[in-house]
């Protein structure tokens, strides 16, 4: 009896039902650390590779956007970024159909055609401002994405409405979108930008435009100041005003620019 109460029991407490067990020689499934696969690298996925590259054209700009490059970032070898994208057409034409994804196309049938136009000019800017770099690779590329072609049809939908013939829509579409992008194409953070935002930066260049001789150039000593000031949504507003409403010269969608033939037809029959 007594050699029997000398003997510990060589038992831990049992835990409760459902509870985790504490024994340091077994710990619970539910208490151990992660093992190796907390250090593995996120999958890489074509998701990931077409947003690591818009990071690249956002900090370095377009030209930095290499596949070599991109592939460093990643952690990977560049062989395992092409067995996402072809090549780098493919990745900047599905770079740019993300970009646009992320514009509302759906217009208020209500608004005037006129008016449509322009709250989806506003919005391709928008987007493309959000995205530095992006609206020079639109200039070069001509992407038939679902996004993209998403967008096209937003566009024409009004013109088609407004009953614009097919030359005179295509021109229009062009038009519009050329000179949304040619404005994003020069970012807000651009130096020239940069210079009439600064208002120490901005009183100086009036001054220098006030300074001018006057007999050489009237116009910037009186106007100069008032060129150069820090207005650029107050600019691409009334440019696109100016080009929208010359869509309605005379009341009628096709105004008389549009109506023209091609140069060589015209002064054929101005000949005739």
């Amino acid at each position: 009896m007594e050699q029997r109460r000398r003997a510990a029991p060589n038992t831990q407490p049992m835990a409760a039902p459902g509870s985790p067990a504490t024994d340091a020689r077994a710990r619970s499934l539910w208490f151990d650390p992660p093992t190796d696969d907390q250090d593995r690298r996120p999958r890489l996925t074509r998701d990931r590779v077409v947003a690591e590259a818009l990071v690249v054209i956002a900090e370095d700009g377009v030209q930095a956007l290499t596949m070599r490059r991109l592939a460093g970032r990643l952690g990977v070898v560049p062989g395992a970024v092409y067995r996402h994208v072809r090549n780098k057409q493919q990745l900047q034409d599905l770079l740019l159909d993300g970009v646009l994804a992320e514009i509302d196309v759906h217009l208020d049938p209500s608004l005037p055609w006129t008016e449509q136009l322009k709250v989806l000019a506003h919005r391709l800017r928008q987007v493309l401002e959000a995205h530095p770099g992006v609206a020079g690779i639109l200039k070069t590329r001509d992407p038939l994405g679902p996004h993209s072609l998403a967008l096209a049809e937003a566009f024409l939908s009004p013109l088609q409405t407004a009953g614009f013939g097919k030359r005179e829509a295509g021109l229009v579409f062009f038009l519009l979108v050329d000179y949304t992008i040619g404005f994003a194409v020069s970012p807000p953070a651009s130096v020239n930008e940069q210079r009439v935002r600064d208002p120490a930066t901005r009183t100086q260049l009036h001054q220098f435009f006030r300074s001018l001789p006057p007999d050489r150039f009237p116009a910037l000593v009186a106007l100069g100041e008032h060129v150069w000031v820090d207005n650029r949504d107050e600019r691409f507003t009334a440019g696109l005003d100016v080009l929208v409403g010359g869509l309605e010269h005379d009341g009628t969608s096709d105004p008389p620019a549009l109506k023209r033939q091609p140069t060589h037809d015209y002064q054929v029959h101005l000949r005739t």
